[in-house]
């Protein structure tokens, strides 16, 4: 029994190491190079932030909320993973999710980032770059009758200049009820007290 239990753990023990170490096919190895190459850039949100939320509704008006993020790198760094959450200060129960995950495409050379939220089905995908002048990570997509009827197009920003103070723009025109894109939600993200 002991030998037996001794072979499975040696078994498990490669298995794991197999999995674990990097790709030593040449191309996979230079595609996974490119991608860690792509993803440093976003290292700066890794980890725990609290986020102060300025929704701008299209009347002018305004609404705030507040909420965290979690960053992880997954995945041996191919991945960011955002967990994010949202409320009104008053109201904790009435929530929002929203879980994304980034990664770099070798192929494109451009950030896919994916999005899917709580009481919806939907998922969004934006594609994106880094601006190396401006620390400046920027996204665009388009969700077709993203509301069950209006088209939208979004654009996000994630200014990256203050690694203690991240500013995050969302922006978006549905149409066809609008014809130009409008700021609405500003987030500003610090380091979690």
């Amino acid at each position: 029994m002991k030998r037996e239990s001794l072979c499975m753990l040696i078994l498990l023990a490669v298995v794991v190491l197999t999995w674990a170490t990097p790709p030593s096919n040449p191309d996979e190895a230079a595609r996974y190079a490119k991608i860690q190459e792509g993803m440093k850039k976003l290292l700066p949100m890794v980890g725990k932030w609290d986020v102060a939320a300025t929704f701008h509704e299209p009347d002018g008006g305004t609404r705030q909320e507040v909420g965290t993020w979690t960053v992880t790198s997954i995945l041996d760094d191919t991945y960011l993973e955002f967990q994010t959450e949202r409320h009104l200060p008053s109201d904790l129960k009435r929530h929002r999710l929203v879980l994304f995950f980034v990664t770099f495409n070798p192929k494109s050379s451009k950030y896919d980032i994916t999005f899917f939220y709580n009481w919806s089905p939907l998922r969004v995908t934006l594609t994106g770059n880094f601006d190396d002048a401006t620390q400046q990570f920027r996204t665009r997509g388009y969700i077709p009758e993203e509301d069950g009827v209006n088209d939208e197009t979004v654009a996000e920003t994630f200014d990256l200049k203050d690694h203690k103070r991240i500013i995050y723009k969302h922006y978006s025109m549905r149409s066809p009820r609008e014809n130009a894109q409008r700021l609405d939600l500003e987030m500003i993200v610090s380091p979690a007290k």
